[in-house]
């Protein structure tokens, strides 16, 4: 950042940088908790730092907000740790199927 009269601005390369930028909004709980169909309780105790399942979050100012995408990569591998678990715990012939 350069200092100009004015106050603090970015500073600019001299080659233009042909970028864009996707900004997609931040959930909040009740959001997360609509997308999982779980209670509200349910998606604040995952966020504590003792929970047994812990659900990614991030705190800002206080508040806990949410990334859809890591949300969707969360369930992907709850999915993934559930299905080696399932094979484990049937017996062989439906364990094979999973």
């Amino acid at each position: 950042m350069e200092k100009t009269g004015k106050g603090w601005k970015p500073f600019m390369n001299s080659r233009k940088m042909n970028t864009t930028i996707i900004v997609q909004p931040l959930w909040k709980i009740s959001d997360v908790a609509q997308y999982l169909g779980i209670p509200l309780k349910s998606v604040y105790s995952m966020t504590g730092p003792k929970a047994v399942i812990r659900i990614p979050h991030i705190r800002i100012a206080g508040k806990v907000r949410f990334r859809k995408a890591d949300i969707d990569l969360w369930l992907d591998q709850c999915m993934v740790a559930a299905s080696k678990f399932l094979k484990k715990a049937l017996p062989k012939s439906v364990g094979d199927l999973i």
